[in-house]
C-alpha cells in the first residue's frame, strides 16, 4: 500500500488492473493454486491500490471561471482558516475572504474563484500547501461575492466540534490560570490553537515536544481510565468490552481524529476483538493492520508527520524495549519502573530521530532524562484535568486546583531542566539519507529481534552504502554551481553558490531565516567579498553575474540598465519603462520577478514577456527559483 501510494507520483495504474489483480487472487485461492503467485497477485492488487486511491485530482479549473460554491465546512483550521466539502471536493478558504466566523457543519453559498494552492516555501521552510494536502485539499476559493450562511447539517464531525467547545469553554471557567489551561486544551482535547509560542518553545527544548500532541500515550491513558471507571460502576466482561469502543473512538472524534490517535484506537479495538473471539494477536500484525487501513481511507496521511512519527514510535517499542528491558537482566523493584521508563522513551525516540532531526533540524540528546519524569506527571495531569470535565461544574471547581497544580508544577520541572538539555542543531540531510538510516535501524531491530546473522550483513551493507552516499553527495555539493532566487514577501535575497562556497548577490532581508536552510543543506562556506575575477571565466560585480557562457543582471532602483544578458532579476519594483525605454538587441532569455515587487509590477513584466516571447517566472507563484548556470 506505501510503495502503491509513493509510486502515484510517477504513474497512475488502471483500477481495472486492481479488479483484475484481486479476482485472480481470489480464484488463485479458491482453487488452491501456488502460495507464491497467489501473494505476487494479492501484493499486486494491493499496490493497485495504493496507487489508485492516491491518484491526483483531474479537475482543472478555469483561472477565469466564475463558479457558484455550495458547500459544507467540514473543518475549522487555526487562524479562523475553513475546509469546504462542495461536490466530493475539498476546498479551502483563507479568513482574508470573510470576517465572518463559521462552525463545522454550517452550509455555505457564495460565488468565487478557484485557484490551484500555492506552494511559495523555501527550502527546508514549512509548506501550508503540503499541509493541506494531507487533508485532501488541493484547491483555494476565492470568492467575489459575500459569503451567505444558508443553513446547518449535523454529521459526527459537526457534533464532536460542538461537544469540544462547550468542553473549552468548560476548561475557561475552571482554569483561570492562562498556561495551565492551554496545556490542558492541549492534552484532554487536542485544541493547540491557542497555545503560546513559549510553551512549544519549552517543550521543544527539553525534547518533550510530543507530550503536547495528543498520541498513542494520551489515547492509552484514557482506555485505562474507562476501564477503570467501566469496572468500578459495575461493567464486566463482553459487556465492558463492548462498552469501551463506542467511548474510545468518542474520544478519538473528540480530539479532531489524528493519525497517532486513529493509530491508538485501531490497535485497541483489535486488541479488545481478539478478545471477544478470545484469538490471540501479534502486536506487530495489529500496528500493520491500524496503518493499513489508516491509509485505506486517507492516503495521503502518509506524507503527514504525525502519521510517521507516531507509527515509527510504536514499531520502536515493540521491537527494542523487550531487548533493552531484560539486557541487564533482573532488577530490583525500586530500580525497574525507572529503567522501565527508560528503556520506553529509548526504544521510542530512537526510530522517531531520523524523522525528528529531518523535520525539526535538531535532536535532544538527553531528552529522555525529561521524559522520565515529565511522562508520569503528564498522565496525572491528564487524567486529573479528565475527571474535572466529566463531574458536575460545582465538584469541578473544588478539584481544580489538583490538574492546576500539576500544570505549575510540569512547567517548572522544564523550565529547570531547559538549559541543560544537550542538542545537535542545524541537521539538514537529503531525503535518501533518511531513507537509508531507516532501512539500517530497521534491519538492526530484526537482528535484536530474531538474531539472524543475515540482518546483521545487511546492517553493515547500508552502512556502507550511507557512508558512499555521504561522500558522493558531498562531492556534488562542491561542483554545484547555480543562482537561487528566495521568495521573502517585500525584500530580496539572490545567492550565489559556487563550487561549496556562496555569496549574496543581493538581500535586503533583515533575517537569514528563510535563507539559512539551504546554505546548511548543501554545507556552504561563505566567501568573502569580492568584486571582478573569481576564476578563470567567473567574473561578478555589483548586481552582476558573468560566466563562459551565461550573464545575470539584476534591476533595482538603483540600478536599472539592462545590458544584453541571458538571466534578468527583477527587485525593487523596477518597471519595464525604466529599463527598456526604446527595446533593440537580444531579450533575456529567462526573467525573474521575486517578492519585493508589488503585484501590478508583476503583472506588467508578465505582459512584456508574453509580447517579446521571453521566459517568465514569479517567486510569488512558483516559490524559490534555482538557476543553473552554464
Amino acid at each position: 500500500m506505501v510503495a502503491g501510494i509513493l509510486f502515484d507520483g510517477q504513474a497512475t495504474l488502471s483500477i481495472y488492473l486492481l479488479y483484475a489483480c484481486l479476482l485472480l487472487s481470489f480464484l488463485a485461492l479458491a482453487f488452491s493454486i501456488s502460495g507464491k503467485i497467489t501473494d505476487f497477485l494479492l501484493l499486486t492488487g494491493i499496490f493497485s491500490c495504493g496507487s489508485f486511491l492516491s491518484a491526483p485530482d483531474n479537475f482543472r479549473p478555469a483561472p477565469d471561471h466564475l463558479y457558484e460554491i455550495k458547500g459544507r465546512c467540514q473543518e475549522v483550521l487555526s487562524g479562523n482558516h475553513y475546509i469546504l466539502s462542495s461536490h466530493n471536493r475539498s476546498l479551502y478558504l483563507n479568513h482574508y475572504y470573510t470576517d465572518t466566523l463559521y462552525n463545522s457543519g454550517d452550509s455555505l453559498c457564495f460565488y468565487a474563484y478557484i485557484r490551484p494552492l500555492k506552494q511559495l516555501e523555501n527550502p527546508g521552510e514549512f509548506s501550508y500547501a503540503r499541509y493541506l494536502k494531507q487533508k485532501n485539499t488541493v484547491f483555494q476559493v476565492v470568492p467575489v461575492t459575500d459569503i451567505h450562511r444558508i443553513g446547518f447539517s449535523e454529521n459526527i464531525g459537526s457534533y464532536f466540534d460542538r461537544l469540544r467547545k462547550k468542553l473549552l469553554h468548560k476548561t475557561s471557567r475552571l482554569f483561570p490560570d492562562t498556561t495551565s489551561r492551554m496545556l490542558i486544551d492541549a492534552l484532554c482535547l487536542g485544541y493547540k490553537h491557542e497555545l503560546d509560542k513559549e510553551i512549544q518553545t519549552l517543550f521543544i527544548t527539553t525534547g518533550t515536544v510530543h507530550l503536547l500532541a495528543v498520541s498513542g500515550l494520551h489515547t492509552g491513558a484514557i482506555y485505562l481510565l474507562i476501564v477503570i471507571l467501566l469496572k468500578t460502576t459495575g461493567f464486566k466482561g463482553k459487556k465492558m468490552e463492548l462498552t469501551v469502543l463506542p467511548l474510545l473512538w468518542g474520544y478519538a472524534c473528540l480530539t479532531g481524529l489524528s493519525p497517532s490517535v486513529v493509530r491508538a484506537a485501531t490497535i485497541l479495538t483489535f486488541i479488545t476483538i481478539g478478545k471477544l473471539a478470545q484469538r490471540t494477536y501479534t502486536p506487530l500484525n495489529s500496528v500493520a493492520a491500524s496503518a493499513f487501513f489508516t491509509l485505506l481511507i486517507r492516503p495521503s496521511l502518509l506524507y503527514s508527520l504525525s502519521f510517521l512519527l507516531s507509527y515509527s514510535a510504536y514499531c520502536g517499542i515493540l521491537l527494542l524495549y523487550p531487548f533493552l528491558f531484560h539486557l541487564p537482566g533482573t532488577l530490583p523493584r525500586w530500580l525497574s519502573y525507572p529503567y522501565a521508563c527508560i528503556c520506553l522513551t529509548i526504544s521510542a525516540q530512537l526510530l522517531t530521530l531520523p524523522i525528528s532531526a529531518f523535520y525539526f533540524h535538531t535532536v535532544n540528546i538527553n531528552s529522555f532524562l525529561a521524559n522520565l519524569f515529565a511522562v508520569p506527571l503528564t498522565t496525572f495531569l491528564l487524567y486529573s484535568a479528565t475527571i474535572c470535565l466529566l463531574l458536575p461544574s460545582a465538584i469541578s471547581h473544588i478539584l481544580a486546583i489538583i490538574p492546576i497544580f500539576l500544570a505549575r508544577l510540569l512547567m517548572r520541572f522544564l523550565a529547570i531542566f531547559a538549559p541543560i538539555s544537550l542538542h545537535v542543531s542545524q541537521l539538514y540531510f537529503h531525503p535518501f539519507t533518511l531513507c537509508l538510516l531507516y532501512a539500517g535501524l530497521i534491519c538492526l531491530c530484526l537482528y535484536i529481534y530474531t538474531r539472524h546473522a543475515s540482518w546483521l550483513w545487511r546492517v553493515l551493507f547500508l552502512c556502507s552504502s550511507l557512508l558512499l552516499w555521504m561522500i558522493c553527495l558531498n562531492f556534488w555539493h562542491s561542483c554545484r554551481q547555480e543562482v537561487v532566487v528566495f521568495h521573502i514577501p517585500h525584500y530580496s535575497a539572490v545567492l550565489f553558490n559556487q563550487c561549496g562556497y556562496s555569496s549574496f548577490l543581493k538581500n535586503t532581508s533583515p533575517t537569514a531565516e528563510k535563507t539559512a536552510p539551504y546554505l546548511y543543506l548543501h554545507k556552504l562556506q561563505t566567501l568573502p567579498p569580492h568584486s571582478g575575477l573569481l576564476e578563470s571565466g567567473l567574473y561578478s560585480y555589483t548586481n552582476r553575474l558573468y560566466t563562459s557562457h551565461d550573464s545575470l543582471h539584476i534591476l533595482d532602483q538603483g540600478f536599472t540598465q539592462a545590458a544584453s544578458c541571458q538571466i534578468l532579476i527583477v527587485t525593487d519594483n523596477v518597471t519595464p519603462e525604466q529599463v527598456f525605454r526604446a527595446p533593440s538587441g537580444p531579450m533575456p532569455r529567462l526573467l525573474i520577478c521575486d517578492g519585493s515587487n508589488a503585484p501590478y509590477t508583476v503583472r506588467k513584466w508578465a505582459e512584456f514577456c508574453r509580447t517579446h516571447q521571453t521566459d517568465f517566472h514569479n517567486t510569488a507563484e512558483n516559490g524559490y527559483i534555482r538557476i543553473r548556470l552554464k
